[in-house]
C-alpha cells in the first residue's frame, strides 16, 4: 500500500515537471516556428497531463489520505504549486493564440461597406466596459450569460470566428469548461462549440428544477431579520423571473408559490402578512406578497441598524480602519506580488512562508488579515475559493492544518457521545445486529441502507457518505464520539433528522443523527454455518444477508432502540446467535 502511494507521488512529481515546461519546450523550437497549430497542440498535451495529475491527486486523496497527511505532499500542498504552475503556463499559451488570432484577423480585413453605417463600439466607446461573467455550468445562470455574451461577443461583426471562440472559451469555468476544452481553437469550431453549449443548457426541464431546488433550499426565518427577510424576497423574485424568462410563468400557481414563501417566513412576519391581507377572502397574489416583504423589509431595516453603523457608534477610528481595508483591496486586484518576501509569486509558493511551522504561518496570516482558506487579501468570510482542507476537508488552506488541529484539541469539546461499539480487532467470530432498512431523504423518496443496532450507543450516527445521497438540512454541532475504555473515535460536525422505515413500509421512527466519516470496519465471518441454526428457520429476516461485508451507514442507538424493539425472542443452542423481533422483523446477533 505504501509502495503504491509512493509510486503514485513520484508520477506527480514527474507531471509537475511536464506541466511547468510546456512553454519553454515550445519555444526550444525557435520564435520562427510558433505557429497557431503548435500553440493549440501545446494546449491540449497541456489539458492532458492536468488531467492526469487531478486524477491521480483524487487517488491519493480518497485512497491514501491517512497514509500521506504528514507527507511533504500533502504538507507543503504540491496540488496548490502545481495548479499554480499550470494555470502560468495556460495564461501565456492563451496569450500566444490570441495574438495569432488578431494577425490572422489583421491579414484578412471584412470589406469596406459602400454605405457608411454606425459603429457600435465606436457608439459606445464612452460608456463603462462590460466585463463578461464567467459561466460555471448552473442551469439557472445559462440565460443571463447567454444574452449578455451574444450581445457583446456574438453579434459583433467586427470579430472573427476564431477571437470568438477564444472569448467564449475563457468566459468558461468548471463543468462548463470541461465540455469543450477538447475543441481545437479555429474558426469553423466556434458554431460547434456554441451549439454543444445550447443543446446543454438550453434544457427547460432542468432549468425548472435547477430553479425550485435553489428556492427549496432556503431555510425558515427563525426571527424578525432584515437580511434574512431580504434573502427570501430575493431569492422569490430571482426564481419568478428566471421561470418567467424561459416562458413557465408562476401566473396559474400563485396560490401554491404564495404558500412556499409565506411558510418561510418567522411568526411576527406572518401575523402581520395575515392581518394585511384580512379585509380579503380572495387568495392572495404573489405580486401583493411581494409588495408586503419589500415594506417589511425597509421596516425592519429602518428599526435595526446595521453591522457598520453599530461599528462606528462604538469606534472612534473606525474610518481610518476602511480606508486602510480599501486600500488593501485594491492592491489584491492590481498586484500578485507575495506580501512576505514581496517577490513576484503567490504566498503559497513563497520559501520562506513554507519553511515556518504551521503555528507561525497562521500567526502570519492573521496579523496580516489574509484569507486562511486561500490565504488571499480577502476576509475568509468573502473568500470565493470552494477548496478546503486536504488532510480534513474542513474551510482552512492545507498549509495551515496543523495549527487549526492544535487549537481545535486545546478548545474545550462541546458534547460527548459515547457509543459501545468501536473499530478494534475482532477476538473471535461474533455476529451483530444488523438490519436492511429505508431512510426518507430531503424529497421523502426512500432509500435503503445497512444498519447497525446497537443499544449501547447513547446516539443515532449515520456516515458522511449516506448524508450527501440524501442530501437532508444539516445542522452545525461539535461532539466528540468515544468508543470502548474512553477512547476517542471520531468528532461529528453535524447532525440531520432522519425518518427511519422499516422495508414494510408500515412502520416509522424519526430521530436526530450524528454525522461521522466512516462508522465502523466491521465484517462478518464468510463461513457462518447458517444452515445449522434450525431455531431461525422460517423466520424473516431483517437483513436477509447478514454475512455479507456491505458497509455500514446507519448505527441505531439507545435513543431509538425501545421504539424499534418488540416482543419475541429465539435462543439456539451454545454458541449459537439469538434472533429478536423488531419492526425490522427479526435481527441475528450473538
Amino acid at each position: 500500500m505504501e509502495k503504491q502511494a509512493d509510486n503514485l507521488i513520484q508520477d506527480q512529481r514527474e507531471l509537475h515537471g511536464r506541466i511547468a515546461r510546456v512553454v519553454e519546450n515550445m519555444r526550444k523550437s525557435g520564435q520562427g516556428n510558433i505557429t497557431q497549430g503548435t500553440v493549440q497542440s501545446r494546449l491540449q498535451k497541456l489539458e492532458t497531463y492536468w488531467s492526469k495529475f487531478e486524477l491521480q491527486h483524487e487517488t491519493l486523496r480518497h485512497d491514501y489520505r491517512e497514509l500521506i497527511k504528514l507527507h511533504d505532499y500533502v504538507k507543503k500542498d504540491f496540488y496548490g504549486i502545481v495548479e499554480e504552475a499550470y494555470l502560468n503556463q495556460k495564461a501565456t499559451l492563451l496569450d500566444y493564440d490570441a495574438e495569432f488570432a488578431r494577425e490572422v484577423a489583421q491579414a484578412n480585413p471584412p470589406a469596406t461597406p459602400t454605405t457608411p453605417r454606425a459603429d457600435p463600439a465606436a457608439s459606445r466607446s464612452t460608456l463603462p466596459r462590460i466585463q463578461m461573467p464567467h459561466f460555471t455550468g448552473r442551469y439557472e445562470d445559462w440565460p443571463a450569460f447567454r444574452d449578455l455574451f451574444q450581445s457583446i461577443i456574438g453579434r459583433d461583426g467586427s470579430l472573427s470566428e476564431v477571437e470568438k471562440l477564444h472569448y467564449l472559451k475563457v468566459s468558461l469555468k468548471s463543468d462548463a469548461e470541461a465540455l469543450i476544452k477538447n475543441i481545437p481553437t479555429t474558426a469553423e469550431n466556434y458554431q460547434r462549440a456554441w451549439t454543444t453549449l445550447s443543446e446543454q443548457f438550453e434544457n427547460k426541464r432542468l432549468l425548472v428544477r435547477s430553479c425550485l431546488y435553489k428556492f427549496t433550499a432556503l431555510t425558515k426565518m427563525k426571527a424578525e431579520s432584515a437580511n434574512e427577510l431580504r434573502k427570501i424576497l430575493h431569492s422569490a423574485s430571482s426564481t419568478v423571473g428566471t421561470l418567467e424568462s424561459i416562458g413557465r410563468p408562476i401566473s396559474s400557481t400563485d396560490d401554491l408559490f404564495v404558500f412556499l414563501v409565506v411558510e418561510l417566513l418567522d411568526a411576527r412576519t406572518r401575523r402581520e402578512w395575515e392581518n394585511s391581507i384580512n379585509d380579503s377572502q380572495n387568495p392572495p397574489t404573489y405580486s401583493t406578497l411581494k409588495r408586503f416583504l419589500e415594506r417589511r423589509v425597509q421596516t425592519l431595516k429602518a428599526i435595526q441598524p446595521n453591522k457598520s453603523e453599530i461599528v462606528a457608534s462604538k469606534s472612534s477610528d473606525g474610518s481610518g480602519r476602511s480606508a486602510r481595508t480599501h486600500h488593501l483591496q485594491k492592491r489584491e486586484g492590481g498586484s500578485g506580488r507575495c506580501s512576505l518576501c514581496k517577490k513576484d509569486h503567490a504566498l503559497m509558493m513563497c520559501d520562506e512562508f513554507r519553511g515556518k511551522t504551521a503555528t507561525d504561518r497562521r500567526h502570519y496570516v492573521d496579523s496580516n488579515h489574509l484569507c486562511a482558506n486561500c490565504l488571499g487579501r480577502h476576509k475568509m468570510a468573502d473568500c470565493p475559493s470552494k477548496r478546503l482542507c486536504f488532510v480534513c476537508s474542513e474551510k482552512h488552506h492545507t498549509s495551515l492544518h496543523d495549527a487549526f488541529r492544535k487549537a481545535q484539541a486545546e478548545a474545550d469539546v462541546v458534547k460527548t457521545s459515547h457509543v459501545a461499539h468501536g473499530t478494534a480487532q475482532r477476538l473471535s467470530t461474533v455476529l451483530l445486529a444488523t438490519a436492511r432498512i429505508r431512510v426518507a431523504d430531503r424529497f421523502g423518496n426512500l432509500q435503503e441502507a445497512r444498519a447497525l443496532i446497537d443499544q449501547g450507543s447513547e446516539t443515532t450516527i449515520i456516515t458522511e457518505r449516506l448524508a450527501q445521497r440524501l442530501r437532508l438540512p444539516r445542522s452545525r454541532t461539535t461532539v466528540a464520539v468515544f468508543g470502548v475504555g474512553g477512547k476517542q473515535t471520531g468528532v461529528a460536525k453535524g447532525r440531520v433528522d432522519l425518518d427511519v422505515w422499516a422495508r414494510s413500509d408500515e412502520v416509522s421512527t424519526s430521530t436526530s443523527a450524528l454525522i461521522l466519516p466512516r462508522l465502523t470496519g466491521y465484517a462478518s465471518a464468510a463461513d457462518l454455518p447458517s444452515d445449522a441454526w434450525s431455531h431461525i428457520e422460517g423466520l424473516e429476516l431483517a437483513d436477509p444477508d447478514f454475512a455479507s461485508n456491505d458497509p455500514i451507514d446507519v448505527l441505531l442507538g439507545a435513543d431509538v432502540y425501545a421504539n424499534i424493539l418488540r416482543d419475541g425472542l429465539r435462543k439456539g443452542s451454545g454458541l449459537q446467535p439469538v434472533a429478536q423481533k423488531t419492526v425490522f422483523v427479526s435481527v441475528n446477533f450473538g
